[in-house]
């Protein structure tokens, strides 16, 4: 009868401890999210540089965390980035992140890898991440272009403007190779107040144009006084 007992104890343990190791939880990084929005806060991957990037996830695992830190990273060239959160997270155990790194101003437009490291203090390691796409504070997008830079000849564009800020204005200008003017056109925004233009309109070229090689350009400025510049290939 004890041998029975002393069985039926060493089984009961047996199944506790299986029970704990079931809930033990390894340390993980749930629900990455990041990316730029209008007020801030996105989960698009879009990056703009000298711009902060809003990131969030959570932690979870059975040990106080030890380290947090963020990497961003070229995929065409060597610029990089990390930012070290260690002293905010320190001593939390299944903790919320919420950051915004700043992109910083050198980084050129392109794709680039984040990535997120989570180290508790028994030495775990965990790792998640993605693409992050940098891109200018104003996108020329589906541009559309008919006709040919000729004297007298009419030519269309369209396009749609996208600003990181409200857009302000823009210009539509023929140049030559030494960037002399011989076509302008002004475009004001400001009573629009949106960070999205939908944009078409036919020009004619000028008739006493010289020969030449020429360049048709958009130079687009937001409230803040960003500009981009988009050649349009006719």
């Amino acid at each position: 009868m004890n041998k029975l007992k002393l069985i039926y104890v060493v089984l009961i343990l047996t199944l506790l401890s299986c029970n704990q190791e079931e809930e033990s939880t390894e340390l993980s990084i749930e629900n990455l999210k990041y990316g730029r929005g209008i007020s801030g806060h996105g989960d698009n991957q879009i990056g703009y540089a000298d711009v902060d990037l809003h990131l969030e996830a959570q932690v979870y695992g059975d040990e106080l965390a030890s380290e947090v830190f963020v990497t961003i990273e070229s995929l065409s060239d060597t610029s990089f980035a990390s930012y070290d959160y260690s002293q905010y997270y320190e001593g939390r155990r299944n903790t919320s992140i919420h950051e915004h790194p700043i992109v910083p101003a050198y980084f050129d437009t392109g794709a680039y890898h984040l990535e997120l490291t989570v180290i508790d203090q028994k030495g775990n390691k965990a790792v998640e991440g993605g693409d992050l796409h940098i891109v200018p504070v104003i996108r020329f997008l589906d541009i559309q272009l008919e006709g040919d830079i000729s004297p007298s000849e009419q030519i269309k564009i369209a396009f749609q403007l996208e600003g990181l800020n409200v857009l302000r204005d823009l210009y539509i200008k023929l140049v030559d190779e030494n960037d002399n003017e011989f076509l302008s056109n002004y475009y004001d925004f400001t009573t629009a107040n949106s960070r999205i233009i939908d944009f078409k309109d036919a020009l004619l070229i000028p008739s006493d144009l010289p020969p030449g090689d020429y360049t048709m350009k958009g130079i687009a400025t937001d409230a803040r006084n960003n500009t981009v510049i988009e050649i349009f290939n006719f």
